[in-house]
Parts: structure tokens; sequence; C-alpha cells
């Protein structure tokens, strides 16, 4: 192999050290070590330490819209940013397998409920069909804040298949439920478990990541990945529902930069409350993310990216409008490892 794809495969292993990881099904919180979520099948030849953070933010209704949706029976909450920061730590376990265990921190900002305890005997008390927004938009349950530890994420992967610039993992892992479940709104209920920084559950996943090079258009990396989730039920009897998903990225090393593109789509079923379907949940999400990572030194690695997302989500929606990252990474020394053949 020539230089530039060593450097390549050291710089990547840096920077896509991580996987991706779930909130708690409603959708992926980026890669933890990684600039991108794309889970390949590069194994790590060293231990890799990584810290990152995501800004999410979202789009969010007026106070009028939030009362016209009381006034159709529809419960609907929503918040305008998410402030998610992980900590990862992966490390090779064989020349063909490698684990990685990602934590993470998580705020939810600034959002608003029609239909908690406090919202309900509120609007119960109200003439929702007579009185102005205005004067009903005090019974929306606001919170300013919802900060926590995040569930905890360990990824196994597995490279089958190695021929050339081509390789093959089986992707398997496992989400436990380490987060923070019982923060308050501002009048003193128990926030519903969408906006908690925990989930309550366990989430089982498994898949398959790939590794290749477009040979025809000067060596670009390609990593791919498709992952199903399957979770358990969680906090107040939510379960999330299952998911599939599947990304793509392109990289190119430029010098001691690598830019790249990714693309992640993610479709996942309706979520179960009490043993009941939520309508206002479900549907599938795409996001185009380009991105730019740096080589500081062979060991230390820096990234950014910046997500555009198109959603097409089940029923009423508080949708992400855009994302950013950023994050470092470092590589250990390690004993020198054979890499050559399976």
């Amino acid at each position: 192999m020539n230089e530039n794809y060593n450097k390549l495969v050291t710089i990547l292993a840096l920077v896509f050290s991580s996987g991706a990881v779930f909130a708690h099904g409603e959708s992926i919180r980026g890669g933890g070590g990684g600039s991108i979520n794309a889970v390949g099948a590069t194994i790590l030849k060293e231990k890799v330490i990584g810290l990152r953070w995501d800004a999410r933010r979202y789009d969010v209704f007026t106070d009028a819209e939030m009362v016209q949706f009381k006034r159709d029976r529809e419960d609907v909450h929503m918040h305008s940013a998410e402030d998610a920061y992980f900590l990862s730590f992966g490390f090779p376990v064989s020349d063909n397998m490698d684990i990685s265990i990602l934590t993470q921190y998580n705020n939810f900002k600034k959002f608003k409920d029609n239909g908690d305890d406090f919202a309900n005997n509120c609007f119960a008390e109200a003439n929702l069909q007579n009185d102005a927004d205005s004067e009903l938009a005090k019974c929306l349950s606001p919170t300013d804040d919802s900060p926590g530890l995040g569930d905890t994420l360990v990824t196994g992967r597995y490279r089958f298949y190695r021929s050339h610039d081509h390789q093959i993992a089986s992707i398997f892992g496992i989400i436990v439920p380490t987060g923070k479940i019982t923060n308050l709104t501002d009048n003193g209920e128990i926030i519903g478990t969408h906006n908690q920084p925990g989930s309550g559950a366990v989430t089982f996943q498994g898949g398959l990541g790939y590794n290749g090079h477009l040979h025809q258009l000067s060596k670009i990396d390609i990593t791919a990945n498709v992952i199903f989730r399957a979770n358990t039920q969680g906090a107040k009897q939510f379960r999330s529902g299952n998911s599939m998903q599947a990304d793509l990225a392109f990289s190119h090393v430029f010098g001691d930069f690598i830019p790249m593109i990714e693309f992640n789509y993610i479709k996942f079923l309706k979520d179960l409350e009490n043993d009941e379907v939520k309508k206002n949940s479900g549907g599938q999400s795409l996001a185009i993310s380009p991105g730019m990572a740096y080589s500081v030194t062979k060991k230390l690695g820096v990234y950014a990216n910046y997500s555009f997302i198109f959603n097409d989500l089940g029923g009423i929606s508080n949708d992400e409008s855009y994302r950013f990252s950023l994050g470092v990474s470092y590589a250990f020394e390690s004993p020198s490892q054979s890499h050559d053949q399976l």
C-alpha cells in the first residue's frame, strides 16, 4: 500500500473511531469520536480517545400553533435546541476486531408541552374554543432545559472479509440505560421520555460496515454501513420505534486535510407508550453533511462538519433544521500489530 493510503487509514481511524449512537430512538447523535456517523470496517490499530460536541437546532411552533393543536386534541411537545457532548474510547481486540465505548452528556433546551398534567389541567379550566390564543398560551407547560448524563453505547466490529482495498465487518452493539430519566419541568412534573437525557431502555444493534476505494477517482475512500436497532421499553412505559440506518461517506487526503461528505438515512417505526401507538412519531430523515478533518500530528486529529437535514416524519413533528459538530481525537502508542491478512 502506498504512503497516502497508509496516512488515510491512520487519520480515518482517528476520525471514524466510534460509530453512531441513538439518543433514545428519535434520531442519530453523531459518532462521538468521529467526524461523521458512518461505521466502516477498518479496524483500530491502537487505542483512540475522542471528544465531540453536537449542536442540533429545531424548527419550533408558535404559541398559537401549540394552542390550536390542543383544540384539535393533539398533544404536542417541542424543543428549540439540543447539545450533546460525547466521550469515546476505542481499542483493538485482535487484528480483525475492535471495541468502542461511548458516553454522552445531553441537554435539551427551551421546550414546551401542551399535553402534560399542568397543561391539561389548565386547558380544562379554560374555554379552548372562545378564549384568545394569547390567554391560552399561559397553559403551555415550559421547561428551560433538561441536562444530564445520557446512555452508553458499546460497539464491537469483526472484520470477516478483506481483499486488497475492500473490507467488510459485522457490527454489533448494545446501548445501556445509564442516562438520567428524572428531570422535571419548570412546574415540577417528570419530563416526557423524549426530552430526558437518557431513555431507561436497552437497545440492541447489528449490521455491516464497509471500507473501500474508488481507484478511478484518485483513491477516494468510501465508508458505508447498514445498521438495524431493536428497542426495549424504557422510562414511563415508553418504547421508541425500531429503526434502520444507512450511511455512506466519501473522503480523500490532501496533505494533512481530509475533506469529506456523508449521507445519513434513517427510517424509524412508530413509538409506543403504555402499549399504544404514538401517531405523531416514526418516519424517515436524511442528513447531508460536508465536513473537514485535519491531522495536527500523526496521533492528533480535529474535525468539523455541518448537516443539512431533510425530514419526512410521521404526524406533527418538531423537525430538526440543521446540525453542526466539532471534535478532537487522539491515538495512543501501542505495540505494532500485523493487519496484513485475515
